[in-house]
């Protein structure tokens, strides 16, 4: 019979032994140099969680990866700072992921695990007790599921989910029925006023505003915003607050990943993140809580950070009770720790960096050699690999530094380099090279194999790359000329499955739908013909091209379509202060960046507006309130369909803002409507480029402004009766002018302002 011992691999009795450690550069704070083993066969580890999951009293790993095969990955504790060999847990998903807490109840743990993938799920594993688990049960989610977090929201017992979806830019959450399954209570879009892709990735939760119920901290990492999601009562959550990522010299830091902890000592929540810079060495971002959850004291700390920072953690290192922070980069892989001071706001009172291969995607801090103080765990997405670095005391550990990758690609942001570390799923050979190619002009033929990632159409592209991302990311091989073909030719259309209903599958059986819906919303018929998709189909299929013309005595807004000059709280800045009464006509696009128009309606003298809109093409409306560094927060968002026409009324307060763009309640739609003018700074493509290709609608829009009538009067007649009445109770359970409190649906809430303003009379 084998001894334990006799289980275990070299590396793992290496952490046994006493490391051998260089002078000690200050005396609170050690951590001895990297202990690093391989994950073979698995491949991009993505997330480490460290819990006992077999009930022998010492921790184990759970480790999520973008493995090819699906897999993740199980790493079991033997005690001492010991595991054993890798084991496998096959999902035939990949996941970017999990928490591991007790999801049925049963006293055992489980793992929820978010399912990275064009149909975004979260998949529940039930454990058995002794490190083994049921195969997954998954609960559809939005577009590929990134950051995930299992807790009881909702002050019932259960526990419930929450996860940000990357690629549709917004966080849902789901209560748990007690036994492991999840019924899904809302989502909300993440800074959809913003021009850029938001991208949410992480999220991390906390009772950030003292009132005893747990609340959600996002990071949007195209906008560069921590989104606060505050607990509205019993686990439900509203629209998020967002606040600005503080300037470094010219540059903004570009955040992936969140950590909170009250970092200053004074009894509340504090919430950091990586700092990631391109022209000066990254940072860490503080945004320090008022007390009731706001963030408006923010600040950026020097941590001598190599590489691209990319993750946050913290910890109390070095038993003082303070919270002690650990930042991870990339491109060189560091683990920089800095020892922080309470009692002087949180400072840093010393910094120390140390190897740590050459992608550290994420850490943990867990006691995993049972002796009483905080370890790191974290793991090398690069080289799939995990590293422990294990706490000593009396000093900080030498640099131990054993080379790893020190070039970086280009990149024109911090923003692009954010984006392109998200999506990691490169070989180490490519890190040399220039990021990805995007789809489009000066890459290869889709028809042909080219040793470049990317090919020159930029819809087949973007189809064939969802479908199979390496070939966006590595290079344009065989298999991405196999998928050209299925999925360029029509999109696969028609399909089995109805349009308007929601399948595990892609496309759908109406020709014309499918046709038009993948070219308008490729997602469609590279994934899965997802709920969106279904919604999409009903609303915009079968519907032509109109024009709106313009109306006498309409003041035309002075901005070319390729201008961005009235782009509000977003990077171009400009607002336009609109007058009561008029009426102004104007242009959106949805080409990166994105088209928006910030109307300042705090400069109407008025107490309330109706505002009427007429569009040629879908046309997202917003009512914004707050300030461009933080917080703002969308309390009102109606759509209005191509070739429709609204009217909302408007309660003016401070700092209010209607924001115009391109999209719907559930996607910001990018890309389908571009600019149909020559911008001189960019001339059109040559002739041997792809040929411009307008949008499917129009793209322009009218705006109204007029004394608003009080809430409730939805005929316009200047009071509140029973004619109105009639309007709302005919619109029950849609959505449009009726829907009073603008949350998408007219319902109980709507009638109940109907009739508190009953015989109200407007202005």
């Amino acid at each position: 019979m084998q001894t334990a011992a006799q289980l275990v691999p070299l590396w793992a009795l290496a952490l046994a032994g006493t490391s051998s450690l260089v002078e000690p550069l200050h005396a609170d704070i050690m951590l001895a140099n990297a202990v690093s083993f391989p994950l073979d066969p698995l491949a991009y580890p993505t997330h480490v969680a460290v819990k006992d999951i077999d009930g022998n009293g010492v921790v184990d790993l759970v480790i999520t990866c973008r493995d090819a095969e699906g897999r993740m990955a199980i790493v079991r504790g033997i005690g001492g700072g010991v595991f054993g060999p890798v084991e496998v847990i096959p999902l035939e998903m990949q996941t970017d992921w999990c928490d591991v807490v007790d999801g049925d109840g049963d006293g055992i743990l489980d793992i929820f695990a978010a399912v990275r993938s064009g149909w975004g799920r979260v998949a529940f594993l039930k454990g058995h007790g002794d490190g083994t688990f049921d195969p997954p049960v998954t609960t559809t989610a939005g577009r590929s599921g990134a950051g995930l977090v299992a807790r009881d929201f909702s002050g019932d017992g259960r526990i419930d989910v929450a996860m940000a979806n990357y690629t549709s830019g917004s966080v849902g959450w789901w209560h748990g029925t007690g036994d492991g399954g999840l019924i899904e209570r809302g989502h909300e879009l993440v800074t959809p006023w913003s021009v850029s892709i938001p991208y949410p990735f992480h999220v991390a939760s906390g009772d950030v505003d003292g009132d005893g119920d747990v609340d959600l901290a996002c990071s949007a990492t195209g906008s560069t915003r921590l989104v606060i999601h505050r607990n509205a009562g019993s686990g439900n959550f509203g629209a998020g607050e967002a606040w600005d990522v503080p300037p470094v010299g010219e540059e903004r830091p570009a955040i992936a990943n969140l950590a909170i902890a009250d970092i200053d000592a004074d009894g509340d929540l504090d919430i950091l993140a990586n700092g990631l810079l391109l022209m000066s060495p990254s940072v860490t971002v503080v945004w320090k809580n008022d007390g009731l959850g706001g963030f408006a004291a923010r600040e950026t700390r020097p941590a001598n950070i190599e590489g691209y920072a990319w993750t946050v953690q913290v910890g109390d290192l070095d038993g003082d009770g303070d919270s002690d922070v650990l930042a991870g980069s990339a491109l060189p892989g560091r683990l920089t720790i800095a020892e922080v001071d309470a009692q002087k706001g949180g400072a840093y009172v010393a910094v120390t960096t140390k190897f740590a291969g050459t992608f550290l995607r994420d850490m943990t801090v867990a006691d995993i050699d049972q002796d009483g103080d905080s370890d790191v765990v974290a793991v090398d997405i690069a080289t799939a690999r995990v590293m422990i670095f294990r706490n000593e005391t009396g000093g900080v550990a030498g640099d131990g530094d054993e080379g790893g990758s020190t070039t970086k690609p280009r990149f024109g942001s911090a923003q692009a380099a954010v984006g392109w570390l998200a999506a990691w799923e490169g070989s180490q050979e490519f890190l040399a090279g220039d990021p990805p190619a995007v789809c489009g002009s000066g890459t290869g033929l889709c028809e042909e194999v080219h040793e470049t990632p990317g090919c020159v159409r930029t819809l087949c592209c973007e189809a064939v790359c969802a479908f199979n991302p390496l070939c966006c990311e590595v290079s344009w091989d065989q298999p991405c000329v196999d998928a050209e073909e299925e999925l360029c030719d029509n999109f696969n259309c028609p399909s089995a499955g109805s349009c308007t209903e929601f399948h595990p599958s892609l496309a759908c059986d109406d020709e014309a739908c499918c046709l038009f819906l993948c070219d308008f919303d490729p997602f469609c018929c590279s994934s899965i013909w997802d709920a969106v998709c279904a919604r999409e189909a009903t609303m915009y299929c079968g519907a032509s091209a109109c024009d709106i013309g313009s109306v006498p005595g309409a003041i035309q807004l002075p901005e070319a379509c390729y201008a961005h000059l009235d782009d509000g709280c977003n990077p171009a800045g400009g607002r336009i202060d609109p007058m009561c009464p008029a009426v102004y006509e104007s242009t959106l696009t949805s080409d990166v960046p994105r088209d928006t128009d910030w109307f300042n309606l705090s400069a109407l003298q008025q107490g309330s507006v109706r505002v009427k809109f007429d569009t040629e093409l879908p046309l997202m409306v917003e009512v914004v309130r707050g300030v461009c560094s933080g917080p703002l927060q969308v309390t009102r968002l109606t759509e209005v369909p191509p070739c429709g026409s609204a009217e909302i009324d408007v309660a003016i307060e401070p700092d209010l803002w209607l924001v115009l763009g391109v999209g719907n309640k559930d996607r910001v739609i990018r890309g389908e409507f571009p600019c149909d003018l020559t911008d001189p700074n960019d001339p059109p493509p040559g002739p041997d480029d792809p040929p411009f290709v307008p949008g499917y609608f129009g793209l322009n829009y009218r705006v109204g402004f007029s004394v608003g009538g009080p809430a409730g009067d939805l005929n316009g007649d200047g009071v509140v009766s029973g004619l109105d009445l009639t309007v709302l109770l005919g619109a029950w359970g849609a959505s449009g002018n009726a829907d009073l409190n603008g949350d998408g649906v007219v319902g109980g809430i709507d009638l109940t302002i109907l009739l508190s303003n009953w015989g109200s009379v407007g202005g």
